[in-house]
């Protein structure tokens, strides 16, 4: 679907479908902390509390963000009765050397057959780990592989996915019609969770990606990204699998609509969905106007910036996880890179600058969010976003202008 068709149906669904109730706080501003200040009236000032240095000291946290120094991605196969049987490890490792036949000694096929055999490896922190386990687990990339089979929709549980996602014509828009239909009978889900570091081109995440490829080719299974809230065949799945040049950025996130009650009536705001399987925060963009160009070139600023925050979240080779730059540039090049080098996709202007600079902080979470996942606003940098005066709504115009020429 071309991306102005998709941006058109993902405002009439997005916008009418998702909550619009925001939590208090988040400001780009930062408040600072009160002083003592002379008092009207000849009354006692009253000075600062605990609570006051507390609330300052969350407020200035929200704009250091930092990458994940492991994550993991998280498939389900969505299977027809009858085709769940023996998916234990070495099912899935016959699988893999079938495969993959005459590929047996190439490096990524010895490595995508460990990571099978291996379970989740603790975190580096394990007090049960000893100095020689806990420096083997920071350097490694690849943590292991979780593998479950469970119902679709349990007795008496909330369903694995919920309804009105497998309904969704954005989320399943990959489909063909005969998919669509099979939905209903595919009533188990084989779980494929593998854990990882961003290390050489996220290697886990395009280990794990030839993983499910195999596993639904053979099980004739559709694949669900639990955190984008896709569902698709395994031609669409393996049209998107992630590039070793990581030059595909676009194909692993999706973008959603949201009403942004921040910015008033009107406004909306554009929220990524998928960046945890870099180990990165989730983006989001606000105080944009309900106009589609805008909102096209909104969403390739935000393309932009994930392939900027792939590239500049690569795990250090010391161990350490990675805080994300102050001030972050994106620039032309970084957008038509998030889209494989597909320049076409991407318009150029004259005169402009073809380029931002911008600055993250952390917002308030919210029930639509991803599970125990960071998002982050996308504001002007501190020197102008944190002024009184700062109109967020005005910076955003420029913004695009600046990088694309869309006004």
């Amino acid at each position: 679907m071309p991306s102005r068709s998709l941006i058109r149906l993902g405002l009439v669904v997005g916008l009418a479908g998702c909550p619009a109730k925001r939590d208090d706080g988040g400001s780009a501003q930062t408040p600072k902390a009160q002083g003592t200040e002379p008092a009207a009236d000849g009354a006692v000032a009253v000075p600062p509390t605990a609570d006051d240095d507390d609330d300052a000291e969350r407020n200035e946290s929200a704009h250091h963000v930092v990458f994940a120094d492991r994550t993991s991605q998280a498939y389900l196969l969505l299977l027809t009765e009858g085709s769940g049987h023996a998916l234990d490890r070495e099912a899935l490792a016959e699988l893999v050397r079938k495969a993959l036949a005459g590929a047996d000694d190439e490096p990524e096929a010895k490595l995508l057959l460990e990571m099978v055999a291996t379970e989740p490896r603790p975190p580096q922190g394990d007090p049960s780990l000893d100095p020689s386990e806990r420096d083997e687990i920071r350097h490694r990339d690849l943590l292991g592989l979780h593998l479950d089979l469970l119902p679709v929709a349990p007795a008496g549980e909330e369903p694995l996915i919920p309804l009105e996602v497998l309904r969704d014509p954005i989320s399943t828009r990959a489909l063909t019609d005969a998919e669509r239909t099979s939905l209903p009978a595919r009533r188990h889900a084989l779980v494929l969770r593998a854990h990882y570091r961003n290390r050489y081109g996220i290697r886990g995440l395009r280990l794990l990606q030839t993983l499910v490829r195999i596993v639904a080719i053979d099980r004739k299974a559709l694949v669900h990204d639990p955190d984008t809230g896709e569902t698709m065949g395994v031609e669409a799945f393996t049209a998107r699998r992630l590039q070793s040049t990581v030059g595909n950025v676009a194909d692993q996130v999706v973008v959603v609509p949201f009403p942004d009650e921040r910015n008033g009536e009107g406004s909306v705001r554009l929220t990524t969905r998928g960046m945890r399987r870099f180990g990165s925060v989730d983006l989001e963009l606000d105080g944009l106007p309900r106009e589609v160009e805008a909102l096209e070139a909104a969403t390739h600023l935000l393309y932009g910036l994930a392939f900027k925050m792939v590239r500049a979240g690569e795990y250090d080779q010391e161990g350490y996880a990675v805080e994300v730059d102050d001030v972050i540039e994106v620039t032309h090049h970084d957008v038509t890179s998030a889209y494989a080098g597909q320049t076409g996709k991407v318009p150029r202007c004259d005169g402009c600058p073809e380029r931002v600079r911008l600055h993250l902080v952390e917002r308030p979470a919210e029930a639509h969010d991803p599970i125990e996942h960071v998002v982050a606003r996308i504001v002007a940098p501190r020197v102008d976003s944190d002024a009184a005066d700062y109109d967020h709504p005005a910076w955003v115009r420029g913004a695009l202008a600046d990088l694309l020429g869309v006004r």
